[in-house]
């Protein structure tokens, strides 16, 4: 429990309301209560401010008026959240176990399996039928539900990649407090990573198949039955509806949403927002702003080459 005046020291604030004021806890905007501090980035997001229940709120001079809650004004406010994050990061230490010592084990649902040198952290729930391949790492607040099978050198609930660039060009990373969240009859294969959310958790609905070596950034949402093959990259705060397929060593970027039945051919690059349908999206490589011209022309071909029919077609007819 930190006071706003100490958050405000500690990220170098302009405070307005009461520095005594307890926060407990980060949260983002749209989910954020009494006793909260969230943040609000850029002033598209000025409607979210304006229904904020937030204690407090971090946020730029130009958006101070529009703030119906505490508030600590900073030049940068991706940068201040970077560097509060650490102040609530979830901290947990192995120590030791004494022989006089009683193992909670209610957390782990029954007949699960769990392998050889598997890491289960603090907090973790784990379902009933769970098998737990060796050299599994499941860190502290993560959900795994029933009949899951997670194989050998899974990590679930890693730190994510998020990071804010200050004015000396240098990198701070944002602690995330979020969890990962593993729905019923799920199976995540070998050396597939699962990042933690931000503020909010990654989740990962029933049924989902993950192939080996799959990365799924943080704050991932992925729905129901939905299949993903070896080598896919899934950016941070991506949307997977339910029962789509992505092909193996595709990439889909941060803050994509794929609707319900998307299919992805593998290899491709998905950089929009995509309707239930199958789509196929990679082309050679070449120098940057080669590669944005020439893709603007091939996105017309089908158009250019209908029109070059129809210009034939009425010569033909001279």
């Amino acid at each position: 429990m930190h006071t706003l005046g100490e958050i405000a020291t500690f990220i170098d604030a302009e405070l307005h309301g009461d520095s005594s004021l307890k926060i407990s806890s980060l949260a983002q905007c749209g989910d954020a209560g009494k006793g909260q501090l969230t943040y609000i980035a850029s002033s598209k997001y000025k409607k979210d401010l304006l229904k904020s229940a937030a204690s407090a709120v971090i946020l730029s001079k130009d958006l101070l008026a529009d703030c119906p809650t505490n508030a600590l004004v900073v030049e940068d406010v991706y940068l201040a959240f970077a560097k509060i994050s650490h102040y609530f990061k979830i901290k947990s230490a192995l120590g030791s176990v004494h022989p006089s010592a009683v193992i909670e084990t209610s957390a782990i649902g029954k007949n699960a399996t769990i392998g050889a040198n598997v890491v289960i952290g603090k907090d973790c729930k784990i379902g009933a039928d769970v098998i737990i391949g060796a050299n599994v790492t499941i860190l502290q607040g993560c959900e795994v539900g029933n009949n899951c099978i997670i194989a050998a050198g899974v990590v679930i609930g890693s730190e994510g990649f998020g990071n804010a660039l200050d004015k000396d060009k240098h990198w701070h990373s944002i602690a995330h407090l979020g969890n990962v969240v593993i729905g019923a009859d799920v199976n995540i294969g070998a050396n597939t990573v699962i990042d933690r959310g931000t503020l909010t958790d990654t989740q990962i609905a029933s049924g989902v198949h993950l192939d080996n070596l799959v990365h799924i950034a943080h704050n991932v949402v992925i729905g129901a039955d939905t299949a993903i093959a070896a080598g896919v990259t899934v950016g941070g705060s991506a949307i997977l509806g339910k029962r789509c397929q992505v092909g193996g060593g595709a990439v889909i970027a941060s803050h994509i949403h794929l609707a319900d039945d998307t299919i992805i051919t593998g290899s491709s690059t998905v950089d929009k927002h995509l309707c239930a349908g199958h789509y196929t999206g990679f082309t050679s490589i070449s120098g940057h702003s080669d590669w944005k011209r020439n893709q603007m022309w091939l996105i017309k071909l089908d158009k250019i080459a209908h029109y070059l029919n129809i210009k034939l077609k009425h010569l033909k007819g001279r």
